[in-house]
């Protein structure tokens, strides 16, 4: 399975025309997958804007408070050079 998502990442890392890529995506991921997805960025992007609280994310964005706490998990586990590019996004 490993082998299977690094394929899958090269072959991303690959693509740069954001309608290819969009393409791409929609060949592979269901429409749950892509609104779980959109869903996690969302969460992870209001995480480090930090202007809201966990509850106001989860009721401004529809979300659970436990997808809320499986975003904070995450980015206290990301090394810095990705939250700092996640920082500039």
């Amino acid at each position: 399975m490993e082998d299977g998502w690094r394929g899958f990442l090269k072959t991303c890392s690959k693509i740069k025309s954001p309608k290819d890529l969009k393409d791409f995506y929609d060949l592979f991921l269901t429409i749950e997958e892509k609104e779980a997805l959109s869903a996690r960025f969302t969460i992870i992007k209001a995480l480090i804007e930090k202007k809201l609280t966990q509850r106001e994310i989860a009721k401004k964005y529809k979300v659970s408070i436990a997808q809320i706490t499986r975003g904070s998990n995450a980015l206290k586990i990301i090394k810095k050079p990705l939250k700092r590019f996640l920082e500039k996004i």
